[in-house]
């Protein structure tokens, strides 16, 4: 099941962002170009599938009532040092990453501007302002379940480090959007509602990670 999971959540956010290659030679005579964009539509309908299978709170939901049945494979009463406990957070956390990290990349960001000079119609602004609507919007006026406080920090920690001047690889439309989405994200933390310690304390932890990154280096 993980490595099912892990391959869809591959396949679904390469369209995003993405290109569709004809290598077709001359004499072939195809009538497709060279490259060609991925359609709004479907870059948007890829976004909606990792929205509500990857990182919506309750994605994980039907996992839970096998993680305490996840034992290791051993012979007789071998134990790791560090425990025979199935590692779910950091299993999950490296499901929701590897779909940001794909998707902020900067040889991603970078085509998504450069395609839009020949039909791309997804600027990096929008597939930001999308992802804080999928990491985000569901649980602002609600707590915040610990996939989601994961899967939150990683994508402020990967905002600032694409606004940050010293990082390289990312153009100034990227940085810009960035900037722009770090800003909205502040501003929606502030009417967020918190009833329990946890929520709290994630929450300050991200405004604490975003005026951070939001000094002047």
């Amino acid at each position: 099941l993980q490595g099912q999971r892990n391959s869809m959540i591959a396949a679904v956010s390469r369209y995003i962002g993405g290109i569709y290659i004809d290598r077709s030679t001359p004499d072939q005579r195809s009538g497709n170009k060279p490259y060609t964009p991925v359609p709004l539509a479907t870059q948007k309908k890829a976004m909606e599938v990792l929205s509500k299978y990857v990182f919506a709170p309750n994605a994980f939901d039907a996992d839970s009532q096998v993680f305490p049945y996840l034992q290791p494979q051993r012979r007789g009463f071998n134990q790791s040092n560090t425990g025979d406990d199935y590692r779910i957070t950091s299993v999950v956390l490296n499901q929701q990453g590897a779909a940001v990290a794909h998707i902020l990349h900067p040889a991603t960001v970078q085509r998504i501007t450069n395609s839009r000079l020949y039909g791309n119609q997804y600027s990096v602004a929008d597939v930001m302002s999308d992802l804080v609507k999928a990491c985000f919007d569901a649980d602002l006026k609600t707590n915040v379940n610990v996939y989601r406080q994961y899967l939150q920090t990683a994508f402020v920690k990967q905002a600032a480090i694409i606004i940050d001047p010293k990082t390289s690889g990312y153009d100034d439309v990227a940085r810009a959007a960035a900037l722009n989405t770090l800003k909205k994200i502040k501003t929606q933390l502030a009417g967020a509602v918190s009833t329990n310690e946890e929520t709290r304390a994630h929450r300050a932890n991200l405004l604490f990670l975003i005026n951070g990154a939001l000094e002047v280096k």
